[in-house]
């Protein structure tokens, strides 16, 4: 990361110019048209691209304009102090370490390699060559220094260091049985089972400030036996409005021979009506009115037509078994499966010798899973990331079961085949690298962190090109 923004060419640093409307702006940097196009040819130069399609241009041209944001916030940075540079020790820097453009120079070359002692000599025989190279550095030195500033603020927990060194290490492969209820497919739930759930739970189905509509209902417009009978329909529903409007639905819808339907309650924050359809818009109509408001007449999504006026309003209601009975069979027959899954497993285990488990397992149809160089934080096909089961896979020496798993349900019984764990004669042989390891991720964080989050902060136009 760090080249990406002291590595630039003098071409790059331009001269300030302040319009009203400025081609870019970074910060209180404004950027001309001119500016951007002499500051990019003088990039492409330094990158040695003469020739490029207009893609890689543009690509080119955001790089660029990243490297000008990243020069603003260091030099906005050492302008606020956070380090200086002395004349002192960037003359040892530029002794200690010549540019790459001046090490490429014939005249500081012996037999075609750069030769310190012709540099030397010049820096000394050379003010002006001195100055120069001084004032060529002075910015990436700069850079440089406050980038290693701001990576010795990262500090490493060596004990944590250590504790996840180990815990990655730690790897097995392993053959699961994966005791699935929903494979009992013999078991089913009855209405009187999800009746039975429903009134155990009925607390979760309370809901506070509810309404109900009542209705006349003109549907299958769109059916094969009503083609053609829209304009018949839409007549006889306008009929039955207007009528409705003059003496109410009731004695309308009894006039007119049609019967009236009750939706149940629902609340303000529900898109469905049920016996009506979804829709969040009708819902909010509905709350903004009051009981017995003849609401407009209401087509459907669907073809639809409703005559409803609002029919009730009450401070709590109970969602209806019926609205809820679907989901309630399917959840009534997962707790029965559970149930018996959770008497079948131990029988299971007890009825069968270990090393028959795998091969008995598959052939009461359930799923053996292969895990290979599995690690604690791995998510297992079919399965998806169950801790309880890693750590027990992982805490169990090889060739043989981990200690039986259940969670939401379902339960695992795990082979161990092969186990691989780092130890503590590994972490003392390695400690220092595996330090120096963690503390270089840690200080490249940690940079980057400081300059995305100074980066953020900054007003940025970007080039007309570049703006999406």
């Amino acid at each position: 990361m760090l080249k990406k923004y002291i590595v630039l060419s003098l071409g790059l640093v331009c001269a300030v110019m302040l319009f009203a409307s400025p081609a870019a702006r970074i910060g209180d940097r404004a950027y001309t048209e001119q500016e951007l196009k002499d500051g990019f040819e003088a990039y492409l130069q330094y990158q040695n691209r003469a020739s490029i399609s207009p893609a890689d241009s543009l690509n080119l041209l955001a790089q660029y304009f990243e490297e000008l944001i990243g020069m603003y916030v260091y030099n906005k940075a050492i302008a606020e102090g956070m380090i200086t540079v002395s004349e002192a020790e960037l003359e040892q820097e530029v002794k200690n370490n010549a540019p790459a453009g001046i090490r490429a120079l014939k005249d500081f070359n012996t037999d075609g390699k750069f030769d310190p002692r012709k540099y030397q000599k010049a820096l000394q025989d050379n003010p002006e060559f001195k100055k120069s190279v001084m004032d060529f550095s002075r910015d990436v030195f700069g850079y440089r220094k406050l980038v290693q500033k701001i990576r010795s603020e990262a500090v490493i927990d060596s004990q944590k260091v250590r504790q996840d060194w180990l815990q990655k290490g730690n790897s097995a492969d392993a053959k699961i049985i994966f005791f699935d209820y929903n494979k009992l497919s013999d078991i089913e739930a009855t209405q009187e089972d999800a009746r039975e759930l429903y009134d155990a739970n009925l607390e979760i189905y309370r809901r506070e400030n509810g309404r109900s509509l009542r209705y006349v209902a003109f549907q299958g417009l769109n059916s094969r036996e009503n083609a053609g009978k829209r304009a018949e329909f839409e007549q006889q529903s306008r009929a039955l409005y207007e009528l409705a409007v003059a003496k109410g639905l009731a004695e309308a819808a009894k006039e007119l021979g049609y019967n009236i339907t009750e939706s149940p309650y629902f609340g303000s924050e529900d898109s469905i009506i049920r016996g009506i359809g979804r829709d969040a818009g009708l819902v909010n109509r509905v709350f903004s009115g009051n009981v017995g408001d003849l609401m407009e007449l209401y087509h459907s999504p669907f073809g639809d037509i409703f005559i409803m006026e609002i029919a009730s309003s009450v401070p709590e209601y109970y969602v209806d078994f019926e609205v809820e009975a679907q989901v309630l069979r399917l959840r009534a027959r997962s707790l029965k499966r559970q149930e018996a899954l959770k008497n079948y497993v131990p029988e299971f285990i007890r009825s069968h010798k270990s090393p028959d488990y795998l091969s008995e397992a598959a052939k009461a149809g359930f799923q053996i899973i292969e895990a290979k160089d599995m690690k604690a934080e791995d998510s297992l096909p079919g399965i998806g990331r169950v801790e309880a089961l890693s750590r027990a896979i992982l805490s169990t020496p090889e060739r043989e079961f981990a200690p039986l798993v259940e969670q939401d349900g379902f339960y695992y019984l795990a082979w161990v085949e092969k186990r691989t764990a780092r130890t503590e004669r590994i972490w003392q042989a390695q400690k220092a690298s595996i330090l120096e390891s963690a503390l270089q991720e840690e200080q490249t964080r940690h940079l980057d962190e400081w300059y995305r989050a100074r980066r953020d902060k900054l007003e940025i136009v970007f080039p007309a090109k570049l703006r999406r």
